[in-house]
């Protein structure tokens, strides 16, 4: 299926404030909800160990950024020059080191202390906002891409003195994650990629009545909740809600919205990612729910199949929220997966 020919990317995650906001927590059922993790083919090397550097670009703490309650572990955000621009991160737990990359528009504030906390129980984590979202700063004079967005993030593993660390990319995240693993192999050691594509011709694209849903302002909290979660995981909703409030949100602004969706838009004709993941050796843990309504299951396979050493583990009772909805499951793969990789 040619990229012209493709539904509009859907904006996957920025509108989750408006779920929290929308969504009442007393309507929302407690049933159980969860992912079981069945796992695929697997070939991956067992190398390349991580590790801490002293060697740091300096960085400034944002006042007033410490929080208090659940998120007081997270610690403050703290800035750095990256490439002309300046990105906000906070730092938290011990053991190997372990960088986060959120999706389309979403911040910080979108991880849930839940999983936050369970990962920083393993890893030295770091987590941080994209360009122009919560307390990175932006370039608005260059387009924003999928393929600077990976810059961004090798140029942050660089200038945090980290030496080729996980790397965990969620939705737009993994998307990104991908391309660092293709374009700069040599700045992590190990990837976990859940709910991205490889963009391109190859892809898979949101079907068109999701994408619809997704990018319409009058989608309510619910029906975001429905995009995300199967319609039996009640509680996995009710906590994911409840876990989103304990984290002040980040602003995203509209300019920042518009140039990401065209980040997303430009990646379905960006062939980079795909033409240069099979030189990658970087071990590659490919995750995706079964039910995921926002990116289709198909694009796990896909990608999978394209590099050269991937595992990919599929969640059959979850959808696009699955490292969330089972994080417990999700952590214990993740462990799993970068102890074998020679990470930790």
């Amino acid at each position: 299926m040619s990229a012209s020919h493709r539904t509009p990317r859907a904006r996957t995650l920025p509108r989750l404030a408006a779920a929290v906001a929308t969504v009442a927590l007393g309507a929302v059922a407690c049933s159980s909800g969860g992912g079981h993790a069945t796992s695929a083919s697997s070939s991956r090397p067992n190398t390349r160990a991580t590790a801490t550097t002293a060697t740091k670009a300096e960085s400034t703490i944002v006042p007033n950024t410490a929080l208090s309650g659940p998120g007081a572990f997270l610690g403050p955000v703290r800035r750095i020059p990256v490439d002309g621009i300046k990105i906000g991160y906070r730092q938290f737990g011990s053991g190997p080191d372990l960088v986060m990359v959120m999706g389309d528009t979403g911040t910080m504030s979108d991880w849930t202390v839940d999983l936050l906390s369970r990962l920083g129980r393993h890893y030295h984590v770091t987590i941080f906002d994209n360009r122009g979202v919560g307390y990175t700063t932006d370039d608005t004079s260059v387009p924003d891409t999928i393929p600077l967005m990976a810059d961004d993030t090798a140029g942050l593993i660089k200038a945090l003195g980290l030496r080729h660390p996980a790397l965990l990319g969620w939705s737009m995240g993994g998307e990104i994650g991908l391309t660092v693993a293709a374009l700069h192999p040599g700045a992590i050691g190990a990837l976990v990629s859940t709910g991205g594509d490889l963009g391109g011709s190859e892809a898979v694209n949101t079907p068109p009545a999701v994408a619809k849903e997704l990018n319409s302002p009058r989608t309510t909290g619910p029906q975001m909740m429905d995009l995300l979660f199967p319609a039996d995981a009640t509680a996995a909703r009710a906590a994911y809600i409840e876990q989103l409030g304990l984290i002040p949100p980040e602003k995203v602004g509209n300019e920042t919205l518009l140039r990401q969706y065209q980040a997303g838009q430009a990646y379905e004709s960006f062939e980079g990612t795909w033409d240069k993941l099979p030189d990658s050796t970087i071990p590659m843990l490919i995750t995706n729910g079964s039910l995921d309504k926002i990116t289709p299951p198909k694009n796990a396979s896909i990608i999978t199949r394209r590099a050269k050493h991937a595992e990919l583990v599929m969640f059959p009772d979850a959808g696009h929220a699955m490292l969330v909805q089972d994080s417990g499951r999700f952590v214990s793969l993740v462990t799993r997966f970068t102890k074998a990789s020679g990470i930790g």
